[in-house]
């Protein structure tokens, strides 16, 4: 009876002024991307509330099949139910009948976050290192890398879903994986967004594809018959620079942890880890939405 009472007066809604929470938050126990995100009043940010009192603060999104959640409860409110029933209120707000998969993410040396996490029906999958280079640009000869055109759209992909499908598989985390395929919809994205992508040519082929996020390098792959032939060192060089080029902030980006070849290259090229983040997932939605499948994880 009081596990139900506690969620029939929690509420997950939208606010403007997120940023005002921020002395409630605990800096060293949460995730920079969360930490940014209230800073800045993302619109993703939610409050917790329990009544008209602010208990906590959330990060909701989703959209066709997949979502993402992030719950932190403020410290003073914890041990009360607030965080479970705030899982519940924010996967209400994801589901849709096409959604697959919702993520969530906590720091990973946080044991309390892992066990709420799992608590909440989402076991850790994987976990990433984010990196970032604070050193100077590079000294680079001439490179046969360009602009991604429309016309790259079917080698760059094929290249791309190959090489992160056998990374996936050389980490042990993803043995389920399966190389991503090509859609109309990914072809019209990566059209729109042709000016942050990248690819490397070489004896007349494209050996390289890569994406840029802002400052972050989102996905850069060469081309698996390739591989070892110094393609990504080169290719992360100039990506780097041209992040220096545009952007005020230093390059980053994640590496999986377990993908060791990928890792060796950025510390050689001078990228530091700043932190390290798990990912965890919830796919069991035979029943519909996500807090209808599954025992209660409460337990009660």
């Amino acid at each position: 009876m009081e596990q139900k009472q506690t969620e029939s007066a929690i509420s997950v809604r939208k606010t403007d002024g997120a940023a005002r929470y921020l002395p409630c938050v605990d800096r060293l126990e949460t995730n920079a991307e969360f930490y940014e995100a209230v800073s800045e009043n993302d619109e993703e940010v939610r409050v917790i509330c329990c009544g008209e009192r602010t208990v906590g603060l959330a990060i909701v999104s989703g959209g066709g099949e997949e979502g993402y959640l992030y719950v932190y409860v403020f410290p003073e409110y914890r041990n009360n139910g607030f965080g479970c029933a705030a899982v519940k209120c924010a996967e209400q707000e994801i589901f849709s009948p096409e959604l697959k998969k919702i993520y969530a993410s906590y720091r990973a040396d946080n044991e309390a976050a892992r066990r709420f996490a799992e608590k909440c029906g989402y076991p850790k999958k994987y976990s990433s290192s984010h990196m970032a280079y604070h050193g100077e640009r590079f000294a680079l000869a001439e490179l046969p890398i360009r602009q991604y055109q429309d016309g790259d759209y079917a080698q760059a992909f094929a290249l791309s879903a190959e090489a992160f499908h056998k990374m996936r598989l050389e980490t042990g985390c993803f043995p389920d994986s399966v190389p991503g395929e090509p859609s109309d919809e990914g072809r019209r994205s990566w059209a729109e967004t042709a000016e942050e992508r990248y690819v490397y040519e070489a004896g007349g082929e494209l050996v390289g594809y890569a994406h840029l996020d802002g400052s972050e390098l989102d996905s850069v792959s060469i081309k698996i018959s390739r591989q070892g032939e110094g393609f990504g060192k080169n290719f992360v060089r100039f990506l780097v620079n041209r992040i220096m080029e545009k952007e005020q902030d230093d390059p980053t980006l994640w590496c999986v942890n377990g993908n060791d070849k990928a890792r060796r290259l950025y510390d050689s090229l001078g990228f530091q880890e700043d932190g390290c983040e798990a990912f965890a997932i919830k796919s069991d939605f035979a029943d519909g939405c996500p807090t209808a499948s599954g025992p209660d994880p409460e337990g009660r």
